[in-house]
């Protein structure tokens, strides 16, 4: 977002989200996210979801790096 020059707002007004969920979803702190809120997002950062979405080892999401929020879907596989 940054390189691109979007701020949470942009991603507000573009959503149509509140900013605690934008905030939220910035943060890793989400479990889902449609595929609408997504593909916008993408278009606004003029990427592809790959880009900003990774899959990454349990030994990587103990230590992720800066600017990785890990989002954990191993509860609602359970459910």
């Amino acid at each position: 977002m940054k390189e691109r020059g979007v701020r949470g707002t942009d991603l507000v007004e573009l959503t149509g989200h509140t900013p605690a969920n934008i905030s939220r979803l910035r943060q890793g702190k989400i479990r889902s996210v449609r595929f609408s809120t997504l593909f916008a997002i993408c278009d606004r950062l003029d990427c592809a979801p790959g880009d900003i979405l990774i899959r990454i080892t349990d030994e990587e999401a103990e230590h992720p790096e800066k600017g990785v929020f890990v989002i954990n879907l191993e509860d609602e596989a359970d459910n």
